[in-house]
């Protein structure tokens, strides 16, 4: 029952994630900003929570969108440039609706929300990343999964267990659900209170 809680909160900042890609896609948000927004989201599948200014730039972001569909034609499900799912062809009115029940997932803690987030930036090339389809974020890693083991600790994850890659070096990394972890893929399994998330890392293209 708790893992499955654990996933549904999970799903909001997946949500919210495509959302800022759409933004970024229709010029409502400069790349810059949706990179910031991003690996906060990012940090919020891992912890579960996000500061409050994320959650304020969220909503400003998709207030500009939505301004912008007012004032030009725009599909009346627009898709963010990355590969579709079917959580990216949702309305403005749904994405809005999530940041709505974001605000129970805004935390105080604003250094713990910084820690977490710069962990996010040091592992992730977070602009070539995507929310949803086969995992909750997937992006090209910076770091070996070595490092990310002491980065996670830096910032306050705890590492529940780590399985290295057998041969060559790994380029792609992907967040799941820790028990939908497949018993041979080279992952970190981080944990943050009761929640478990793998990051599973693969060869890549």
């Amino acid at each position: 029952m708790r893992t499955s809680m654990i996933a549904r909160e999970t799903d909001t900042f997946v949500a919210l994630g495509q959302a800022v890609a759409l933004a970024r896609a229709e010029g409502a948000v400069a790349p810059e900003e949706a990179v910031r927004l991003s690996s906060a989201l990012v940090g919020g599948i891992l912890t579960g929570c996000m500061n409050l200014e994320t959650y304020a730039r969220v909503h400003d972001a998709l207030a500009r969108l939505l301004d912008q569909a007012f004032r030009k034609p725009v599909p009346p499900a627009p898709r963010p440039p990355a590969p579709a799912t079917e959580g990216a062809e949702e309305s403005l009115n749904v994405y809005l609706d999530v940041v709505g029940e974001a605000w129970d997932r805004v935390d105080w803690d604003e250094q713990m929300c910084r820690r977490v987030q710069g962990f996010v930036t040091s592992v992730f090339e977070v602009a070539e990343g995507r929310f949803g389809g086969e995992a909750w974020f997937q992006a090209p890693l910076r770091v070996s999964l070595d490092e990310v083991q002491a980065l996670a600790r830096a910032a306050g994850l705890l590492v529940v267990s780590f399985r290295p890659p057998r041969d060559g070096a790994v380029r792609q990394g992907a967040l799941t659900a820790a028990e939908n972890l497949s018993p041979s893929a080279p992952a970190v399994v981080l944990g943050w209170g009761e929640r478990r998330t793998a990051l599973v890392a693969g060869a890549g293209p």
